[in-house]
């Protein structure tokens, strides 16, 4: 059994290395976004098409650059369709918004007539400044405008996914030239990292995936304008652990209380939420045999400093890059200790 690690013990330069490590990524992640953003999704997207097309190269042979082609070219069709099909159900949203402002101020007026429902107090001042039809299509337009931005300036990233490409085939063999005692180490970290990220990116969208349909049968059910958009939102969404699914529930929610009855609109809200449950609580622990074993609290900043650094969609990338930070500290003894501290059920050894 090794000597277990004491906090007195971490070493000035291994804590203060670490410190000038992350005031420089920051620094670049936040100054250099144009640059380093394509890189990190090309990076990211080359773990995820890795082993189908490894798969692919072997049925088919040929040059290998041939079957990440192929998975390539599904990835940017779908973003073309998808982008194109949400950009066409938000213009249609947006030309409803007259209608609903209509109805959100009738309703309104119905709230302020009726000051005390079911023994709550409303204050109808404080509804107007906070329910606006014009709030909801911003946070839509926000969301579909992100997707479309990235799939835009998507050929940056399939340019380094390029590069990446040609150099996977040569790399291994100079790292193991170069680091001949860190290649093996380097090797399983990167065969870790894809492994990780396949699993996520598989369990995360299949549970995503599924709790999109449930969501556009009820609100389809019920009415609710831009029920395609708004299941498509979830679908999104979902990715960002956590907050991310319950987030994309309060547009449509909101909606409901414009058209719908109060009892409506309670029971759109219960079902909603016990659809992200089910879906959050019971099918994703099924299919991924254990949540991701990293403590919540340190996902969610880490979430927070992604959106923070590059919006909605460093939300998204920001759990597969906590994988790969938290498999690289566990690579070495020196930050092991930091890992395990980031670890919701920590091994100990």
């Amino acid at each position: 059994m090794g000597e277990r690690a004491k906090l007195g013990k971490l070493k000035f330069n291994t804590a203060s290395n670490i410190a000038i490590i992350l005031f420089i990524s920051v620094l670049a992640i936040k100054n250099l976004e144009s640059i380093i953003q394509p890189l990190v999704v090309a990076i990211l997207l080359f773990f995820l098409i890795r082993p189908p097309a490894q798969w692919l190269e072997e049925k088919i042979g040929g040059h290998p650059f041939l079957a990440y082609g192929a998975f390539v070219s599904i990835v940017i069709g779908i973003l073309l369709v998808v982008s194109n099909v949400l950009f066409s159900n938000l213009q249609t949203f947006t030309d409803e918004v007259p209608y609903l402002s209509e109805k959100l101020s009738s309703k309104l007026l119905w709230f302020e007539n009726n000051d005390i429902i079911w023994g709550i107090s409303f204050d109808t001042p404080a509804l107007i400044d906070l329910i606006t039809v014009e709030k909801i299509e911003i946070f839509a337009t926000g969301l579909v405008g992100s997707l479309a931005s990235f799939t835009v300036g998507s050929i940056t990233v399939l340019i380094f996914l390029l590069f990446i490409i040609l150099e996977s085939e040569t790399l291994p063999k100079r790292i193991k030239a170069a680091y001949p005692e860190d290649a093996d180490k380097i090797t399983k970290l990167a065969s870790a990292s894809s492994e990780s990220i396949n699993m996520y990116v598989l369990t995360r969208a299949t549970v995503a995936f599924g709790q999109a349909i449930i969501v556009a049968i009820i609100l389809y059910f019920y009415g609710i304008p831009g029920w395609f958009l708004w299941a498509s939102i979830t679908f999104m969404m979902d990715f960002i652990p956590y907050v991310g699914a319950l987030i994309s529930i309060i547009p449509p929610m909101l909606l409901g209380l414009i058209i719908l009855s109060p009892g409506s609109a309670f029971l759109l809200l219960f079902l909603l939420i016990a659809n992200q449950q089910l879906w959050g609580g019971i099918v994703e622990p099924l299919l991924a045999g254990k949540r991701l074993d990293m403590s919540p609290i340190v996902l969610l900043l880490l979430v927070a400093f992604w959106g923070w650094a590059w919006g909605v969609l460093g939300m998204v990338l920001g759990v597969p890059l906590a994988v790969i930070m938290k498999l690289a500290l566990e690579s070495d003894p020196r930050t092991k200790p930091i890992a395990m501290m980031l670890s919701m059920n920590p091994r100990e050894e």
